[in-house]
């Protein structure tokens, strides 16, 4: 590289195009990746989140046996991993649908009629039993029950808590700008690829060194993005989250691991990228070089 301007200029663009180039990353794993409800799906099967819900669920209806009066064996076949995980992946889809502002409310809506079936059965055989009028009162602690036990199902099943969050203000205070994810991500892959161009302009009367500016740049982004993320996924840095609910601490570990996986991966094929744009400008260079030195051979 003759002009010192031409390598002033390729050493600025190519700073500039790490740091786009790792938001672009951050940006491409946040909405393609964090924001895709497959992401959070998958965990499902993989941490057996219906059969933690259910042993949670089997605990509770027990411990409440004793003050309701009705006993825990009539949940039982409500409460199967089998019966759970369509209401805790429906939950997970409403919740990531909520987040992107597809739907009005994070809630899932199961249907609960077998459920209400049994418990409004049992209820009347005890109130026959035992002679209780089947008044008002009556009706309303028929609901009051009924409600406490889908409540209590559905907020276990809600495993990473968009309910909770969204009732604490949390999911209001983000969810206006997740729209703008998208955009983003492609604003800074196309601030990525303009400066790319502007390398191979500044280097027009050497055209191979824009494959090495830009393959330093993608090697570096990708080498200070992997370093971190490695580190995390190695040291299950995320496993020093305290959450005392079994489901949800497996379920948001787990989906941050997730994340952070991508991001390796990410940094992985954008090393691959870079040793590919060494080889070429390798490759290029010889050649010009040999053309180069025959020309002169010539005079």
């Amino acid at each position: 590289m003759k002009k010192a301007s031409t390598y002033l200029l390729s050493l600025f663009f190519t700073l500039l195009l790490i740091f786009v180039s790792m938001a672009a990353c951050a940006a491409g794993v946040f909405r393609f990746c964090a924001l895709k409800t497959d992401t959070a799906l998958r965990i499902v099967q993989t941490q057996a989140l219906a059969s933690r819900v259910q042993s949670e669920l089997e605990t509770d209806f027990r411990q409440q046996e004793s003050t309701t009066g009705i006993p825990a064996s009539l949940y039982t076949a409500h409460i199967s991993s089998e019966a759970l995980e369509p209401i805790i992946r429906d939950s997970i889809t409403n919740g990531f649908a909520y987040l992107r502002g597809e739907t009005a409310s994070p809630s899932a809506s199961p249907d609960f009629s077998a459920l209400e079936a049994d418990i409004r059965g049992f209820i009347s055989d005890y109130a026959e039993a035992q002679d209780i009028p089947k008044d008002d009162a009556y009706d309303a602690a028929v609901k009051k029950t009924i409600m406490t036990a889908e409540t209590k199902i559905l907020t276990a099943c809600d495993v990473f808590r968009f309910e909770s969050l969204d009732d604490a203000g949390v999911i209001g205070q983000i969810k206006p700008y997740l729209p703008w994810a998208g955009a983003g991500a492609l604003g800074l892959i196309a601030a990525a690829a303009v400066l790319v161009l502007i390398l191979f302009w500044v280097n027009h009367r050497a055209a191979e060194h824009g494959f090495y500016w830009t393959g330093t740049a993608l090697l570096i982004a990708s080498v200070l993005l992997m370093i971190p993320a490695v580190w995390l996924e190695q040291t299950r840095w995320f496993d020093r989250f305290s959450v005392k609910t079994d489901q949800t601490f497996a379920a948001v570990t787990s989906y941050l691991y997730a994340n952070t996986h991508a991001v390796t991966m990410t940094a992985v094929i954008g090393i691959a990228v870079s040793v590919l744009m060494f080889i070429l400008f390798a490759i290029l260079h010889g050649i010009r070089h040999k053309r180069e030195s025959v020309r002169s051979a010539k005079h």
